[in-house]
């Protein structure tokens, strides 16, 4: 399971009104844009489909700000792609175009502007043809790497010099400074520090036209300027001037007042499989993804068409229109109907762990995600029951040391658990740390995750 960090598992998200708490309604929507054969852009994540219709199989996702090409004239309010070899849907409400013709895959021409910039890599870093994720990849940069920034930006990519010619990168992995490096000249003195009481969300300014710059986990060390905004407190990070939470920052780590939590008011059934958001607004990130049936806690406080929960001691936002105060028809729990989409190997793997491990009863198979190992049906997500507690992380090592030494039978490529990997060909160099999420569950805290090889 891979998520926030980057931000977010994908599922269409429509504004609504309390009043369609009881029940779904009518969506009430106007007519949708008609894009013709050219390249378009996600304006929210949003579902790739297998059929033009919400009832058809989810095969994969695109992220808010993400393009695609085209695949044809949209129809009845849907957008064809291409999407693993086949032919795909997008609902066309959530897309704009990008340009007035399709990506052919070809460099983009020199701006002519002379590189003068000089930026770092905050990741490993893909360099395409175009500014664009339909462009081609024609090359990488390490994390930490430098480039040579031409001072041209487009749809969230910045233009790059890369071996002699006009190349783009994605921006939000690029900062001025080098890690390490001091504080950028100008910018303004750090008075000491501060620590996250939960996980926490970076801005690009203090205000509501503000860029998403990812999460910090709690606890997580931040360097303060002593001036706030709107509620939001100055900090300096990875070289930079950004914004965070006022209310979530604590002077010591050791033991941070958490946040007092709304009062619950009732519970709602899922009507579909729903995000679970840090906000309500468009700047969230995914914790995760919770199927149709599932019961959330609510407080009866709506913004933008979402409505405030309580999830896992935390309060989480969730699109109201999918809430119904009685079951939805045909629900089913969790693990119901996981089998569904998964491959042989992975229905095999499902089968062995349920004989084995009887005190798991959530399973979550197939599902919309930018990585191909949940859509594709070769992943499987356990869940640990009450995973923080000694009796739970005890189930998870169990589980690991199980499909390690059952690896041969089970066709297991990878496995996944508390912020480590451990991937058969590479067993010599055992469970390899991975870069914090920003959740449990992106960081896979909660669950054991095994990707079968076919």
């Amino acid at each position: 399971m891979y998520s926030t960090l980057r931000k977010t598992r994908t599922t269409i998200a429509l504004s609504a009104s309390a009043a369609l708490l009881t029940g779904l309604g009518g969506l009430g929507l106007g007519a949708a844009p008609a894009w013709t054969d050219t390249s378009v852009t996600a304006t929210t994540s949003v579902n790739i489909r297998s059929s033009p219709s919400t009832a058809s199989a989810i095969v994969g996702g695109l992220y808010r700000g993400q393009a695609i090409a085209t695949a044809g004239q949209s129809r009845a309010g849907w957008t064809p792609i291409r999407f693993h070899g086949k032919t795909a849907y997008i609902s066309s409400r959530y897309l704009t175009t990008v340009s007035a013709a399709k990506p052919t895959g070809a460099a983009v021409k020199p701006t002519g502007v002379a590189a003068k910039t000089t930026r770092y890599t905050t990741a490993a870093l893909n360099v395409r043809s175009g500014p664009a994720t339909s462009y081609s990849v024609v090359g990488l940069v390490v994390r930490g790497g430098s480039v040579a920034a031409t001072g041209a930006t487009r749809s969230g990519f910045t233009e790059i010099i890369y071996a002699g010619k006009a190349r783009w990168v994605s921006s939000d992995y690029l900062v001025s400074t080098a890690p390490g490096s001091p504080t950028t000249p100008g910018t303004p003195k750090v008075i000491g520090t501060r620590f996250a009481t939960t996980a926490l969300m970076i801005r690009s300014t203090s205000t509501s036209a503000f860029k998403n710059l990812g999460d910090v986990p709690t606890g997580t060390k931040l360097s303060i300027t002593g001036i706030v905004q709107n509620g939001r407190a100055q900090i300096i990070y990875q070289g930079a001037v950004r914004w965070v939470t006022a209310q979530y920052l604590a002077a010591s780590v050791s033991a941070p007042a958490a946040p007092s939590l709304p009062t619950i008011t009732g519970s709602r059934y899922a009507t579909a499989d729903l995000l679970i958001r840090t906000t309500a607004d468009e700047h969230y990130t995914v914790i995760t993804t919770v199927p149709k049936g599932s019961i959330l806690q609510i407080t009866g406080i709506i913004q933008n068409g979402r409505m405030q929960v309580i999830y896992q001691g935390a309060a989480r936002w969730v699109t109201a229109q999918y809430l119904s105060s009685s079951k939805p028809a045909g629900a089913t729990s969790p693990s119901s109907g996981v089998e569904k989409g998964l491959t042989a190997n992975a229905r095999n793997l499902l089968n062995q762990a349920r004989a084995t491990f009887p005190e798991i009863t959530t399973y979550y198979g197939v599902r919309p995600d930018p990585i191909p190992d949940h859509p594709s049906g070769r992943a499987l997500d356990l869940m640990i029951p009450n995973y923080r507690s000694a009796a739970g992380q005890a189930l998870g090592k169990r589980i690991i040391a199980w499909a390690q030494k059952n690896q041969p039978s089970l066709h297991i490529e990878y496995i996944i658990h508390n912020q480590h990997i451990w991937n058969v060909r590479r067993a010599s160099e055992g469970w390899r740390f991975m870069a914090d999420r920003g959740s449990d569950t992106a960081n896979h805290k909660d669950h054991v995750h095994i990707t079968v090889l076919s």
